[in-house]
């Protein structure tokens, strides 16, 4: 799914390891939403390990988990803000790399 436009609302989402791990390198000052059923989303920079499907396939492919990625946080922050609107606005930050 991609959303094209302005840079509040260019997101990809890739279902496809293959897709979204070019993606990763292709775009290495970007970010990553992790979205999660139980938790607020948690942003990440496309270099963090903890959005690397490889290291956690499990983690990362589970019921519900999504990753949407974006060159800028602001497209995350509109996409958080249009996709999940009773979560409001809230966007949790990935301790570990700090975006």
């Amino acid at each position: 799914m991609t959303d094209s436009g302005d840079t509040f609302s260019g997101t990809e989402e890739f279902e496809d390891d293959a897709a979204y791990g070019w993606w990763l390198n292709t775009h290495p000052d970007g970010y990553v939403l992790a979205v999660r059923t139980r938790s607020a989303p948690l942003m990440h920079r496309a270099n963090c390990r903890e959005i690397d499907r490889d290291e956690h396939p499990g983690r990362l492919k589970a019921k519900g988990a999504r990753q949407v990625c974006a060159e800028t946080k602001s497209a995350l922050r509109a996409w958080v803000a249009r996709e999940m609107p009773a979560d409001g606005k809230l966007v949790a930050r990935c301790p570990k790399c700090g975006p």
